[in-house]
């Protein structure tokens, strides 16, 4: 449905017939068609594992590929972060789409100083949070889109339970939840990097939090991850939320804010690691569509010949030290030296 109104919003802009074709084939067919098509090149977004395969597909022909691939998105927040903000962006974040964002809010860290203050905080915010399924406008989160996901998703909250975690809430859904895959929003304390939750990619409305002792240990945690998409860092100094998020192995770093930059069409997108090659979106995104070509002009054409020309000799070559030292020499005796060297090849220039 949404590349239908893709087509509709193209077609209204009166571009060239043809410029734009939306072909409906299951993901896993789509990859060899195009690739064994002729296609210039692959955009992909999707899994790693399906990433990889695209990849390998694409190195027998050296095609080339943008891949966005799985995120497992770090959040920071600081001791001198607006609570109320950073609780509410998570919320955003992470359960947004039922947490079906690549770049959605999986693994937060808090720093010890405020996360007694912070976790009532979000639990307040969540009481009242209503999943729901149907036409009305009043539900803050809908389904999964499939019942493999949400198993998934169970799976991975299981795993953290069964590792010693524990629920700090989990919201409530409608009686029929499981005839419509409705995924209650679940937040987990006391997690650790052992757990699934915070090693892979969840894909669902769950969030783990972790208590750091300071800002040098959360930045080690978001980093150790083996995907990089996005990342946020919540402070009210914005001077320091910047350090610390250039410290962060992810493509995209919001201050103070999560899940928002795609929808920025002159921002580029894109990961590190495991999260995909390429970029899209802004002036990156543009490039990314080009295939390079360089034009080297000759600025001389009245030149028979150039100075590096055969055939050479011992004055061929001290007159093209000689052009490299009046060039790059740092004293001007040596240089005024090193010029007269050159002009003694320079007539060769005009000899066929």
């Amino acid at each position: 449905m949404v590349a239908k109104a893709l087509q509709e919003v193209i077609d209204s802009a009166e571009l060239p017939e043809d410029l734009f074709s939306c072909v409906n084939i299951p993901g896993r067919l789509a990859g060899t068609v195009f690739l064994e098509g002729g296609v210039d090149k692959l955009c992909f977004i999707g899994s790693v594992k399906v990433g990889k395969w695209l990849m390998a597909k694409a190195a027998e022909t050296l095609k080339p590929l943008s891949l966005e691939l799985g995120g497992n998105d770090a959040m920071i927040i600081c001791e001198d972060a607006d609570l109320h903000r950073a609780a509410s962006g998570a919320i955003w974040a992470g359960l947004s789409n039922a947490g079906q964002s690549c770049g959605g809010v999986e693994r937060i860290y808090i720093h010890e100083k405020v996360y007694r203050y912070f976790l009532p905080i979000l639990k307040n915010k969540l009481q009242h949070f209503r999943v729901g399924y149907d036409t009305d406008f009043n539900w803050d989160m809908g389904a999964m889109t499939t019942e493999k996901q949400f198993n998934r998703v169970k799976n991975h909250i299981n795993d953290a339970l069964q590792k010693g975690a524990h629920i700090l809430i989990q919201t409530k859904v409608s009686d029929d939840a499981n005839q419509h895959n409705l995924m209650p929003a679940t937040v987990l304390i006391d997690v650790n990097h052992d757990m699934d939750v915070m090693r892979h990619e969840t894909f669902g409305p769950v969030l783990g939090l972790m208590k750091v002792s300071n800002m040098e240990e959360a930045i080690q945690l978001a980093n150790d991850s083996y995907l990089g998409l996005t990342g946020s860092v919540w402070s009210k100094n914005r001077k320091k939320a910047i350090k610390i998020g250039r410290q962060l192995k992810a493509g995209v770093i919001t201050i103070n804010d999560h899940l928002m930059s795609h929808g920025l069409p002159e921002t580029s997108w894109g990961g590190f690691k495991q999260s995909g090659i390429g970029r899209c979106h802004g002036q990156l995104g543009m490039v990314e569509m080009t295939q390079p070509q360089m034009i080297i002009n000759d600025v001389m054409p009245f030149a028979r010949k150039n100075f590096w020309w055969h055939p050479y000799n011992q004055k061929i070559y001290d007159g093209i030290k000689g052009m490299i030292t009046f060039l790059y020499g740092r004293k001007l005796f040596v240089r005024l030296k090193a010029f007269l060297k050159l002009l003694r090849i320079f007539p060769r220039i005009f000899k066929s």
